[in-house]
């Protein structure tokens, strides 16, 4: 596994006024994990759909994409993007397993929505619901997984973008702590540091390339093992 890279942050389709700056995985990073982790015909689930680049590449590069998406504006903008609208639940990622039109999938490729320590806006409803603690929002991370558990093959992966994330003068281990809560669930494979350069437009990244403070971002690899044979099934 290829634990480098460099892309360029840019993005295939632009977004509506209302959710420009939204923040989003470029299409090269589902590529390049895509490639490496999946095969042509393959299901993939991304249960933080957003506006739908994981799913639209995934099936140009020949998957079967499935994707939950907890705003609804933001899934009916989604499913405009991708040939297979339905595939799309408006929902709860925390509900995953729950929703009879996701299969069961050989690959999850999502990026959660991010969580600095300070912050009591819960990222899981779109920043909607106040009151959250972090700690909180790792578990409940960490009960997505268990969802995706549920649907993911054996041999399966779980692939996260994922960031550290500078405030004020203060960093919060994003990236680290959700490794951390992930791999009670999978066998981690390891991290690919992905590092950012900016395209030739105007575009403001914030500070850092990546936007977060930073001018990398992390590729998190977990694996589903394959559940172990038994004495009693080898008789």
């Amino acid at each position: 596994m290829q634990t480098f890279l460099q892309l360029v942050h840019e993005y295939e389709f632009d977004l509506p006024d209302r959710f420009e700056g939204d923040p989003r995985t470029p299409a090269t990073y589902v590529e390049h994990f895509l490639t490496t982790f999946t095969d042509p015909d393959d299901t993939i689930l991304d249960p933080f759909a957003g506006y739908g680049t994981t799913l639209r590449v995934a099936e140009r590069m020949g998957r079967e994409a499935y994707g939950i998406e907890y705003d609804a504006d933001v899934a009916s903008f989604a499913r405009q993007q991708v040939d297979h609208p339905e595939r799309i639940v408006h929902g709860d990622a925390l509900e995953a397993a729950s929703y009879d039109d996701v299969p069961p999938v050989d690959c999850c490729f999502t990026s959660p929505p991010y969580m600095i320590e300070v912050m009591e806006a819960d990222p899981l409803t779109n920043y909607t619901e106040t009151g959250r603690e972090y700690e909180r929002y790792l578990a409940d991370l960490g009960r997505v997984f268990d969802h995706v558990d549920d649907l993911l093959r054996a041999g399966g992966h779980v692939l996260i973008d994922i960031s550290n994330m500078k405030f004020e003068g203060t960093v919060t281990t994003l990236a680290w702590d959700v490794a951390d809560e992930v791999a009670d669930r999978y066998r981690f494979e390891g991290e690919v540091v992905v590092t950012w350069k900016a395209d030739n437009s105007s575009r403001d990244y914030g500070e850092g390339t990546y936007g977060y403070g930073y001018d990398h971002s992390y590729g998190l690899v977990f694996e589903q093992e394959e559940e172990a044979t038994t004495s009693s099934d080898n008789s």
